[in-house]
Formats: structure tokens, sequence, C-alpha cells
């Protein structure tokens, strides 16, 4: 497309996610990446040190504004005290774009935030957050802001929000800082009250401060904008203006009870792993395994390709198809068993030459003829074993998790050298967790309707498939699930005699949890997630006077100089029967994430109509190689259609980043 005059097609990143890893100066989000098993970002693209070559490849492709961000917790290394060096290197940043004739954004604050923050001053629902975070930007704009076209104060703030809601279908926060565990919803929506009112009173004096060195600075943010439907984007600002936080948080927190009462069981153990995508939650892991091949002991073979053109029992359930289709020849004769025990019995008399499946399913330790057995390859896969409950069930999750923190210490570890089967390290579930060293948190929902529920039945109830160790017929002793139970059954109903194990057949395993109700939770799931003020446009809402003075205080209200967003993916009405593909997108699998160029075109009209003096910057737009069918270049034309239909529309679109340049 030919730009207007003065249309700033530009290109971006992030301090965390290209720069390398430095100790000495952690932000929570290294924190946060080590105690949930998340991938570090060790060296990021060496931004830090190559940062000439990236800015000039920009230019090279024509680039009129290049936006970076400034690490906090670089700058401001303690409370108070500020790095020159770090500062000094961030100027030189920002003169290298300039160098190549481009335009300088620059973000203060990039989902990430200095740990000492976090640790001591209770992060951004703090009561010093806001004086904070603009004597921080203070210094920032007083070392390089005279080479800053534009700034952002918070990246996607409306992101910012699921650090402390969490939704019901998941058990864990998508990002920090986490929320200790046992959490209500009450105390969310508390946090989230704090939260709001705290980032636009630090924009707010952010921007003053700014201001107080570049007088003609310019100064906004990017909240990250979902393409739904015209009519439920204004349902949703509707409610976040009209409707209390806590009812705005609760149907995203918590499942209506009535969908989710009469499941056959209680809660499933074994065989689930945390990889499976299931329509139900689950816990902590509780175990580590992995795929394996199993033979007789007096095999010949020496690996897998010795089973070329050999019949291999399978199990076909669960996520085991893609895992044998993987891992065995392609000639190999597979033979599908409904279960492990049957698989194993085939292998004994010989009707098949090996069995592949998980370690610990194949060769449990309490199996009475084991010795008739090796492994002929484990390590093929690294999976984590969890206890499944149906949606809504918080106060039983609860202590499900505590019960495999117990689970764990009691149970003896076990050499991952010497075994395929080993215990799985339990992750904490916020920042506060970490770095108040509790095992456990505080759990406040010990009397949610669900777990009354379950005492007033007076048992629990927990699915154990057949064929796990300990039910199976073959083996001597009771296997680890079955003690998990136990100790499940003491921390809900306070003694191990109210336990009922009812075994139920692998492939049926999850098909116990599910109530005649449960096509409901699609509807109350879609509900929940379109009622939720985070996916409101609640930072426009509040700048423009729209929310109320308790979520914006009236210093923030008109301030800011320019109209950032960010937009991604988006569903059409026609298309909303795939609006779990949204989620998937949110969880960052984008391969399926639904493509809605127009969602683009709606969101610039929209806030050109609550901002008509002001520009409008398109800070981030960018897809996978091809995301639902569309390849990356399709994509970023089809976008850029968007923004010139809008520019014919009278809408002042100034700029538009792609991200990201790495």
């Amino acid at each position: 497309m030919p730009f207007p005059p003065g249309f700033l097609f530009g290109t971006a990143n992030a301090d965390h996610q290209v720069e390398a890893h430095d100790p000495a100066c952690e932000d929570v989000w290294d924190v946060w990446e080590r105690c949930q098993g998340l991938t570090p970002r060790g060296q990021g693209t060496d931004f830090a040190n190559r940062y000439a070559e990236d800015i000039g490849a920009a230019a090279k492709l024509g680039c009129k504004l290049f936006r970076f961000s400034v690490a906090w917790s670089r700058v401001e290394t303690e409370d108070g005290h500020f790095d020159p060096a770090a500062l000094e290197g961030y100027r030189k940043i920002a003169k290298t774009i300039r160098g190549h004739g481009m335009q300088v954004m620059l973000t203060l604050h990039h989902f990430v935030w200095p740990v000492w923050l976090e640790r001591d001053h209770g992060g951004m629902t703090g009561r010093q957050f806001p004086d904070l975070f603009a004597r921080y930007a203070a210094k920032v704009a007083a070392a390089l802001g005279d080479l800053v076209d534009y700034w952002i104060t918070f990246n996607e703030p409306s992101q910012l929000t699921f650090g402390y809601i969490k939704p019901w279908w998941q058990n864990r926060y998508y990002m920090p800082p986490g929320m200790p565990r046992g959490t209500d919803v009450d105390s969310e929506a508390a946090a989230v009250g704090k939260l709001i009112p705290g980032l636009f009173l630090a924009h707010a004096r952010a921007r003053q401060a700014i201001k107080g060195h570049h007088p003609a600075a310019k100064v906004g943010v990017n909240p990250l904008v979902t393409g739904f439907p015209t009519w439920i984007q204004m349902l949703m600002d509707w409610g976040a203006c009209h409707r209390r936080l806590s009812e705005a948080v609760f149907k995203f927190t918590t499942a209506n009870p009535l969908v989710t009462e009469k499941a056959g069981v209680d809660l499933v153990i074994g065989g689930v792993t945390a990889q499976e995508q299931t329509r139900f939650e689950y816990s902590d892991p509780y175990l580590r395994t992995g795929k394996a091949i199993l033979v007789r002991a007096d095999y010949a073979g020496a690996d897998a390709a010795s089973l070329a053109g050999k019949k291999v029992a399978v199990i076909g359930i669960g996520n085991q198809p893609d895992a044998w289709n993987r891992n065995l020849p392609s000639s190999a004769r597979k033979v599908l068993f409904a279960d492990y025990h049957a698989a194993r019995e085939a292998l004994k008399n010989g009707t098949v030459e090996a069995v592949h499946g998980d370690a610990f399913f194949l060769l449990p330790e309490q199996l009475k003829d084991g010795a008739f057995y090796r492994f002929l390859v484990t390590g093929l896969s690294e999976e984590s074993y969890v206890v499944v409950v149906p949606h809504g069930h918080v106060g039983l999750l609860a202590l499900v998790d505590r019960s495999v923190g117990i689970f764990q210490k009691e149970m003896a570890q076990v050499d991952p050298a010497a075994s395929p089967v080993a215990r799985e390290a339990r992750k904490p579930i916020s920042l506060y967790d970490v770095f108040h060293d509790e095992e456990h948190g505080t759990l406040r929902s010990l009397h949610t309707r669900d777990l009354r529920r379950i005492r007033k039945r007076g048992r629990l109830r927990v699915g154990i498939r057949t064929d796990a160790p300990g039910m199976s017929s073959g083996c001597r002793t009771e296997g680890p699930e079955i003690r998990l139970a136990r100790e499940i059954a003491r921390q809900v109903m306070g003694h191990e005699e109210a336990l009922e194990i009812i075994p139920v057949e692998p492939a049926n395993r999850l098909k116990v949890l599910q109530s005649p109700s449960g096509w409901l939770n699609w509807a109350w799931r879609f509900w929940g997630t379109v009622s939720l003020i985070a996916n409101a446009n609640w930072w426009y809402l509040g700048t423009s006077g729209r929310l109320p003075e308790e979520l914006c205080p009236q210093e923030a209200v008109g301030a800011q100089d320019f109209v950032g967003l960010d937009y991604y993916w988006g569903l059409p009405t026609w298309k909303l029967n795939r609006f779990r593909a949204l989620e998937e997108a949110a969880h960052g699998r984008f391969l399926k994430a639904p493509v809605w160029p127009r969602g683009l075109f709606h969101a610039l009209r929209r806030f050109h109509r609550w901002f008509p003096d002001q520009e409008l910057f398109i800070v981030e737009n960018g897809s996978v190689p091809v995301a639902n069918g569309i390849s990356r270049s399709d994509y970023l034309r089809l976008h850029l259609q968007q923004v010139e239909a809008a520019l014919g529309n009278g809408v002042p679109v100034k700029g538009y980043n792609y991200w990201s340049i790495t």
C-alpha cells in the first residue's frame, strides 16, 4: 500500500525477550520462568550487544520507527539505586536508531519489573507503586528523553490483570505475580481493584515526570485489543462501566456449580498428562514419566530400530497415537490394546514383541513378575502426570494441590538415571509463594460449595484406571495413585476411611468426569470470558472518563497524547463457535489462532470516535509463519489493507509496528 506522507511504518522488540539474562539484575519474569519450569531467556537475541545489527536491518527494510524497551531492573538495580552505565547503554541504542533516520518509540514497562519492587513493595498493587514508577520514568527521561519521539508507559496493561485473576479452567496464572494458593474470587477482585487504579495513577504521574523534562513529549499506552464482534465489544465495555468489579471477575474465575455437580466421580488420578488438552481442570503434577518401549528380558534387539516389521502393542488413548507414530519404526505393526495389563500379557505370551507407552505404566515397581521384562529404550519424551477434576471445583483443586505437595515429600526420591520414573518437583503458583518460601500458601477456600457437597455426601469418590500400579491384579502392593488418593481423602474429609476408589476403564477415565449438563460449559466459559473486565477496553474507557473513579482516578482522565493499540487475532459473529481458538492464542499456541483483519478496522474507528483529536498507532501487529492457514506475508498484507481502509475513512493512523524485528 502507498503510505501517506509522514506515516511511520516500524518494528519493535522487548527487553526481556531480546536482552541476555543477568543474574545481578533479574526481573520478575526471570524468577517466574524458573519457578514455573518455563524456558529461560538465556542470551535472548543478544540485543544489548548486537543492537546495531538489528537497527540497521530495520532501516534497510525501510522502517521509519523503531520501538524498544528499557529494563527497569537494569536501570534501578535496587530501590533508589540507578545505574548510570545502564542508562547510557539505552541512550546509545536510541542514538543508533536516530542515526539511521528512524524515530524512537520507547517502552518503560514491557511486562517486567524489578524483583525488589514485587518482593519489598507489593509490586504493581502496592501503595507506593505509582510514585516509584514515576521516579523511574523521570530518571529515564532525564537520561535519554531528548532522543525519544513517542513514549509507552505500560505495554498491554489489559494483560497485566491476568497476573491476579485465574480462569476457572486453568490451575495456574498466565503471568506473574500470581496470587497465593487458595485465593478466592473476592481476593482476586480486590487485587484487580488495586491494580487498575494503580496503573492509571502510575501512567499519569510518569507522563507528568517525562513532560517535566521534555514538555513536548508524546506519551501513551498500547492495550491489547481482541477482535470481538462490535455488538459483543459494546456489551463488554458497558459492563466494565456499570458492573461491580467482583462480578466482572466472578464469571471468569468461578464455574457454575450446576454445570459440574453430577459427574460420576469427584476426581481422577493417573494416566493423564499435563500436556493433554482436556475439558477439565488439572492439578500440579505429582509424577514425571516419559514414553518408553518394553520388551521381554531375553529380547535380542538393542534399540527401537530392531522392531522394524515386528508387532508392537500400543495403547490407543490420550496422546499415545502421536507418540507411537513418532517413536516406532514406520514398518512396525501396531496392535491396539485397551490397557497396559492386557498389552503386557500379550508381550509375555509372545503375541507381540514389545509394548510402547508410558514408562510408569509399562513396568511399575509393584509388578510381581517385573523381572520378566526390561526396557528397550526410555526417555522418548518427558511428561507429567496430574489429577483431573471437573470445572469449577476450586476448593477441591486447592486441597488436591496441597495433597500433591505432601505426597511428593513422602514419596521416596528415585534416581532418574536408574529409573524412567521420578518425582515431579512442585511448582509455586505465585511469586508470593517464592519470596515467602511457602509450600502450600493460605487455603482460604476450604469451605467452598464443591467441598461442602462432597463432605455432606460423606465420601470422596476417586477414579483410578484399572491398569494403574496397585489396581492391576498383577501387582503385589498398592501404587502411588492409591497412596495419593488416601492423602487427598485426609485433606478433604479428615480421614482416609471416607475414600471410595472407583475403578475406571482407561478409555473412559475422563468420561466419568462429565456431567449431563456439561454442554453448558462452553456457554458459561464464553460468557465468563466476555464478561471479564480485562477483555473490555477498560484503559481507554478510563482515560476518556467513562470508568467509575474508583477504577480510574480523575488524575488519569485525558492523560495521553496519542492512542496506541496492539491487535493480533479476532472472530466475527459467524465464527464465535471457534472462540476457544482465542484462548489457544492467549497461551501462545498461535498455529490455529483465528485471523480476522477486519477487527483491526473496527478498533481503529472505535478509538477515533472516542478520541477524535488524537493520532493512532498500531503499536504491535504480527503473526507466526502460518496461522489458521494464513501465511505471515498474507497476514501482513490483509491487516495493512484494513489500515488503508481506516485512513480512507478519515481515521488519523500515524504509524504501524510489525511485531517483531527478531
